[in-house]
């Protein structure tokens, strides 16, 4: 027993003194990496519904619904569309933010998702 104290004392000593490896969670965040994908985020106002984020998304986790259709005095058709995302079924693989012809999709930095029902992991943006 004595033989392994011995062996163990230096590495004992040597690691009393430096700081924790690890990082205290709760409080003190995460430093995130630069092309950190997080959840998508939709920006309503630039969605023209193209729906090609939902054709190339693999978990089938977007919907898009056309919510009203006008005609200004200029005869310019002003379409609206609310987006639907299913987070419980978002790989994160940030394909819809890609193919987004007019950038209204991207991915922010959240990686918190817990929930303890599956209707808080769905997004509606109108």
């Amino acid at each position: 027993m004595s033989q392994k104290l011995g062996a163990m004392l230096p590495d004992l000593i040597r690691h009393f003194f430096r700081k924790p490896a690890t990082v205290q969670y709760p409080f003190e965040k995460l430093e995130l990496p630069k092309k950190f994908r997080g959840n998508p985020v939709m920006d309503p106002a630039l969605c023209i519904g193209c729906q090609m984020c939902v054709r190339d998304c693999p978990s089938e986790a977007i919907e898009i619904h056309k919510e009203s259709e006008a005609t200004d005095e200029a005869g310019k058709v002003k379409r609206t569309f609310s987006m639907t995302f299913y987070m419980d079924r978002c790989a994160h693989c940030a394909q819809c933010e890609e193919v987004c012809p007019k950038k209204a999709i991207h991915l922010d930095s959240t990686f918190e998702h817990g929930a303890f029902d599956r209707g808080a992991l769905k997004v509606v943006y109108k």
